[in-house]
């Protein structure tokens, strides 16, 4: 009974044994005949780095850089030994860009490389997305003008900006050259809110940069442009403003007593708006004067007037938008007359006493008189006094025959004047005993009053 027991649990354990060994058996055999008949596996890797890397490349080497991609990271699929199957994982896989070949810059669409970094074989290699697009942009320095711009600051009433400047007056921008290269103007503009600012401002600081292309347009693209320094800071001149009128101030000659009431011009504009050029300078209510020769007018005399010369010294500043300013004969009502003048009718008044006596040559000379139509009819030669005044000047250099101005004025009538000034010939000659001075007879030179 014992033995027949016994003999049951050796066949038994026998039995299991066969069966593990055969399982073993079945098991090498599958794997031989799988590495045979399958010997690789397919295998799929997410979130691999995509690698942009220019070093010594020709991008490189034309001062490129990378300024934009539209991919991060990369998908790879490929075939592997089932050896090697779990050996390779995201760090053996490399993927990145070949910059050779690139020199210039703008958008490219390259193509994504991918190998192994441990030298794995890797067959039937698929990445996605096969492609990415980049920006080359080859960076450079330029140094820009940068100007104030105020989008919410209000003045007082009776109050007017003078000088609004940015401190630094020039900025450095670092970009693109391509972007840089669109940027004409650049402004340092300040969104703070002062409200009826009376007084002169300092320490304002700019909220932004602006740029603005050659067609007037903002610059939208901005990126990867830096600016040194980033901030500007804007300092504002207020000052006081008055509007004051415009009046001709008629220039005579010094013989005349012309009523200066008789003749009316037409100005255009009236009047002009006025800054002080400081704090310490005060504004009055007296015309703005606009010089002009009697004798320069003429019938229908019209001639523009540089604003700018006429402030020159005064320390205002025009803060209007006009430049010039236009004077215009009111000429409703006058008409000219030219009447001959006999040489002997001049008069020659505060002659040099230098040692020459001098003399008119002229026989006669043609004068233009303007005036009213109803009195200019009747002027006459006798009514006119026409005088050679030396008051001031210096003759000795002048030659022995020489040309000087006639002032022309009528006598018997203060709204008659005589225009452009007529020339007689003058002769200088020495008077007995004196040395005669170095000159050249018989040329003329001319003097104008």
């Amino acid at each position: 009974m014992n033995e027949n027991r016994k003999r049951g649990i050796n066949e038994n354990t026998n039995n299991a044994t066969l069966l593990l060994i055969a399982i073993i058996c079945a098991v090498a055999a599958w794997f031989i005949v799988a590495m045979t008949i399958y010997p690789s596996e397919s295998k799929t890797i997410t979130d691999i780095p995509l690698i942009m890397d220019i070093t010594g490349t020709s991008a490189a080497e034309n001062g490129l850089s990378v300024t934009n991609r539209n991919v991060e990271k990369v998908t790879v699929s490929f075939d592997c030994s089932r050896t090697n199957y779990n050996r390779i994982n995201a760090d053996d896989i490399r993927a990145y860009v070949n910059f050779d070949n690139i020199t210039t810059e703008g958008k490219k669409t390259l193509t994504i490389q991918v190998d192994s970094d441990n030298g794995l074989e890797l067959t039937n290699l698929k990445v996605y997305p096969e492609t990415v697009e980049v920006e080359l942009y080859k960076f450079e320095i330029k140094t820009i003008n940068v100007k104030p711009k105020l989008t919410n600051v209000t003045l007082a009433e009776g109050k007017v900006f003078g000088d609004i400047k940015c401190q630094p007056e020039e900025i450095t921008l670092t970009g693109p050259s391509s972007k840089l290269a669109q940027i004409a103007e650049c402004y340092a503009v300040s969104e703070k809110t002062l409200t009826d600012l009376d007084t002169s401002y300092s320490g304002l600081n700019s909220d932004r940069l602006e740029f603005i292309d050659a067609e007037g347009n903002p610059l939208i693209d901005t990126q990867f442009i830096t600016t040194d320094p980033a901030t500007v800071n804007i300092s504002m001149q207020v000052l006081t403003q008055k509007t004051v009128p415009f009046k001709v101030n008629l220039k005579l000659p010094s013989n005349s007593d012309f009523d200066k009431d008789s003749i009316k011009f037409n100005i255009t504009p009236a009047e002009l708006t006025i800054a002080s050029g400081s704090s310490d300078v005060t504004l009055t209510d007296d015309p703005l004067e606009i010089p002009i020769s009697l004798s320069a007018v003429d019938i229908g005399f019209s001639k523009e007037f540089s604003i700018e010369n006429m402030l020159s010294g005064k320390n205002v500043k025009n803060v209007s938008d006009i430049e010039n300013v236009k004077v215009t004969l009111d000429d409703e009502g006058l008409a000219s007359k030219e009447i001959s003048l006999a040489g002997e009718k001049v008069s020659l008044l505060h002659v040099p006493s230098d040692g020459y006596s001098y003399s008119i040559e002229s026989a006669k000379l043609k004068v233009k008189l303007i005036g009213p139509a109803d009195v200019i009819n009747d002027i006459t030669a006798a009514d006119l006094d026409a005088t050679v005044n030396f008051l001031g000047e210096d003759t000795s250099k002048n030659p022995d025959l020489f040309a000087y101005d006639v002032q022309v004025s009528c006598s018997t009538h203060n709204n008659v004047w005589c225009y452009n000034a007529p020339q007689v010939n003058i002769r200088k000659t020495a008077k007995e005993g004196s040395a005669k001075q170095s000159s050249a007879s018989g040329n003329a030179s001319s003097k104008t009053n």
